[in-house]
């Protein structure tokens, strides 16, 4: 009788033990769902915040490159103002040495 008893005690205690083990897998698989969970969820905010940016950048880029024509032009016409004025100063130089040198 006293191995029934042992015999019934150990299976018990095995079963108490397998499902304590498909418990504590049952938290774990709980645990990696949430984190699967929680990592799309991350990943869609990433994205979303990442598209965000992107467009930003793009914006700060147009009007970054806007600037730089302006620049450009502005560049352009002060170039043009500068070579005409030398140009006229250097035509009133030869005409002023020309008479310094007839008279």
């Amino acid at each position: 009788m006293k191995k029934v008893f042992v015999l019934a005690a150990l299976i018990g205690l095995s079963t108490a033990a397998f499902a304590q083990q498909d418990d504590s897998k049952t938290k774990t698989e709980k645990a990696v769902d949430n984190t699967k969970a929680a990592g799309k969820k991350a990943g869609k905010e990433i994205k979303k915040d990442a598209k965000y940016v992107g467009e930003k950048t793009k914006d700060g880029a147009e009007a970054v490159g806007d600037g730089v024509e302006k620049g450009a032009d502005k560049v352009e016409k002060g170039t043009k103002k500068a070579y005409k004025a030398s140009k006229r100063e250097a035509k009133e130089l030869k005409e002023d040495v020309k008479d310094k040198t007839d008279n």
